[in-house]
Formats: C-alpha cells, sequence, structure tokens
C-alpha cells in the first residue's frame, strides 16, 4: 500500500495517494510514510492535516532535514500567525533534548540505570573507587536520557491536535447556541483540555480557548 501510494503521488493523485497511505498506516508506522502522507494533504490543501503528520514524521525522525524544513513550510501557510517569540535560552534545551529521539532516548535510559546499578554493586563489593566513577557517568547518561524521554512524552501528549477545517468557531460552551468567542483557521495546533459528546474544549496559543466540533480538530499523538 505504502509503495502504491508513493506511486499515485508520483502520479499526481493526492487523493487516491492518501487513500492508500491511510490504508499501510494500519498496518506501519514509519517517518517517510507520515512525512510522504503530509505531502500528499499539502498538495489538497489540507494544512491541519499535512502538518499533523509533519509532526508525527519529526517524532520519529528528529534530524531529518526534509521533514523539519516541510514542517516549518506547511506553518507558513496557516492564516493564524503564532505572534510569540520562543525563548533562545529554551530553543538550545529543546535542542539539546532532541539529540535522540523518543524510542533510543526510553531504551536508553532504562540501560543506563540497569548499568549503574551494576557499577554501584561492584562498587560495595570490591571497594574500588572505579566503578565509583562508571556509576556515576552512567548515572549522568541515565538523567539526561530520562528527561529527554520525559520531554518526548510531554511533545507526544494526546492533549497535542491541529484544526482541520477552513474556518472554526470557538464558543462557550458545548453546542452551536453558544456565544462565539474566536474564529481559528485550518492548521492551527491547539490543545485539548476537556471532551463532551461531539464537542471537544480546545486551548490554542496565548491561552484562549473554545467549545468546538470534536469533527473539527485532529489529535496529532494517539496512546
Amino acid at each position: 500500500m505504502f509503495s502504491r501510494g508513493n506511486a499515485a503521488y508520483e502520479a499526481g493523485d493526492y487523493l487516491q495517494a492518501v487513500t492508500l497511505y491511510d490504508s499501510a498506516a494500519a498496518g506501519m508506522t514509519s517517518a517517510e510514510l507520515f512525512y510522504n502522507r503530509g505531502d500528499a494533504r499539502f498538495k489538497l490543501g489540507e494544512i491541519g492535516r499535512a502538518i499533523a503528520d509533519y509532526n508525527r514524521a519529526y517524532v520519529l525522525k528528529p534530524h531529518d532535514k526534509d521533514i523539519i524544513h516541510n514542517l516549518a513550510f506547511a506553518r507558513q501557510f496557516r492564516p493564524d500567525k503564532t505572534l510569540t517569540l520562543e525563548n533562545p535560552l529554551v530553543r538550545m534545551l529543546n535542542d539539546a533534548l532532541r539529540l535522540l529521539d523518543a524510542a533510543s532516548a526510553r531504551v536508553l535510559a532504562g540501560f543506563f540505570f540497569f548499568l549503574a546499578l551494576v557499577s554501584l554493586a561492584l562498587l560495595f563489593v570490591r571497594g574500588q573507587r572505579l566503578f565509583g566513577w562508571i556509576a556515576l557517568g552512567l548515572g549522568v547518561l541515565f538523567i539526561y536520557c530520562f528527561i529527554a524521554a520525559a520531554s518526548w512524552a510531554a511533545t507526544t501528549s494526546p492533549a497535542h491536535a491541529v484544526v482541520v477545517q477552513p474556518e472554526l468557531t470557538l464558543r462557550s460552551g458545548p453546542g452551536a447556541e453558544y456565544k462565539e468567542i474566536a474564529v481559528v483557521h485550518d492548521g492551527l495546533e491547539v490543545m485539548l483540555r476537556e471532551q463532551r459528546p461531539g464537542y471537544v474544549l480546545i486551548q490554542i496559543p496565548g491561552g484562549d480557548g473554545g467549545w468546538v466540533e470534536s469533527a473539527s480538530v485532529e489529535p496529532i499523538f494517539t496512546r
């Protein structure tokens, strides 16, 4: 299905490509699949769904330059621009925690923790300081991997979602009869805060929020 989706994309049949990629996604998870489906969705003008797929691909391959470029490029097409500037120190810390992908950070955290415990055990049994220094070094590596894994866990929270319809009205309650608060557009990345039948409460960048129809936003990650 993935190969057939690629062929449909090359032929310019982007709708068929998305359909085939959806079928492939039922049986596989890969950065290439999400990246290619994001490209096809972008070609169809589905900015929000393209951004969602690029985010999914980024988590699997955080150092892929094509994924990073296309995610940033798609975000430029959002009608709603984010005006807040990212703190340079926060960005440097975030980049440092992205040296490992999510899966590697989790595995290595467990691996270094186990080796640190073994080194401590050898220190107590043999009394050689070398094992103490080894345990200290492994402990530092464990702490880094643990923090990186925790950072990725926050990034991949199911609360992260994206608006997937051209224009969306936020309301003060879960229903069309409630007061209109604001209007947002396709591609805006939001946080899901509460769910009711057919409606979700979303928080937009800046802290404001409102109720919208569940089908109007797409969760980026699931668990």
